[in-house]
């Protein structure tokens, strides 16, 4: 059976290429996003990137995609399942960002980041669980730092969002297990060449392709045992420890590694205590 996978904020930058790759790598894959007409400040639709993968011989479905609405939510996951008989991938690469100060994030726009961040997320997780719990088999993939202080600095109504999306991973991960159904988040080491990157100018030595987060996302889906369930990944760190060492290929200036914008090591969550029960699940 074809592999299938649903990506949710495809229509350009790295939810884009990760459509392109899964598509080349043989899956079926639903593209779904907001934006179904080309503008010419923000180009890309989910019907571009649909004929890019269809004209490369790959299969492709636009959805129409608002995640700021549940039900389009629901129909992308239902539609991807009638259409392509099951779903074996569900990448969440849906964001809203403002890297602002508290008091300069108005709670409108805090709000946006809440939704399109963290409910959005939530409300793919709700509809893609049932689906792939009652086939056993199934990956999920949020877009999503490790949880770290370095994140919150200047930036904490976006991190508050964020961080949320990491704490579904951590969480749910313990009511997967053992269940053949896991969930990862990842992150880029360096910044990625994006439609802002051009608008604003920034430098190419200064950023990667997109290539390098679709590699490491479709490694992601594609592997076998549920030992990523659970885990907070960084793509070049990710990619590294199956074998890579030549990232060249992703160089935006050839001859020139962008700066790591991550740690090398982040810190563990665990503590002592990790599986002590305070209160039977009974009485939750």
């Amino acid at each position: 059976m074809v592999a299938s996978a649903l990506v949710l904020g495809a229509s350009r930058g790295i939810g884009r290429q990760v459509a392109l790759t899964l598509a080349r790598a043989g899956y079926q894959v639903g593209v779904a996003a907001k934006t179904v007409q080309d503008a010419p400040k923000l180009p890309g639709t989910i019907h571009t990137v649909s004929n890019e993968i269809t004209s490369g011989g790959g299969h492709a479905l636009p959805i129409s995609c608002n995640v700021r609405n549940p039900e389009e939510i629901n129909n992308a996951v239902s539609t991807c399942i009638r259409e392509f008989g099951g779903l074996d991938f569900a990448v969440y690469n849906a964001g809203a960002i403002l890297w602002e100060k508290v008091i300069d994030t108005p709670l409108k726009r805090f709000d946006l980041m809440m939704d399109v961040n963290v409910r959005g997320a939530y409300v793919m997780l709700q509809a893609v669980l049932p689906h792939m719990l009652e086939r056993k088999a199934g990956r999920i993939l949020l877009v999503a730092p490790p949880i770290y202080s370095r994140f919150f600095r200047g930036k904490t109504p976006y991190a508050v969002t964020k961080v949320g999306m990491t704490v579904l991973v951590h969480g749910l991960a313990r009511e997967l297990e053992n269940t053949g159904v896991s969930i990862s988040a990842l992150w880029p080491a360096t910044t990625i060449e994006s439609h802002v990157t051009t608008v604003k100018g920034v430098p190419p030595a200064y950023f990667r392709k997109a290539d390098v987060f679709a590699d490491a996302c479709l490694a992601i889906g594609q592997e076998p045992t549920e030992r990523l369930n659970g885990q907070a990944l960084i793509d070049e760190d990710y990619l590294r420890s199956l074998g890579v060492t030549d990232f060249s290929r992703y160089q935006c200036e050839p001859g020139t590694e962008p700066p790591r914008i991550m740690p090398r090591h982040f810190p563990s969550l665990r503590v002592q205590e990790e599986d002590q029960v305070t209160i039977p699940d009974s009485k939750l």
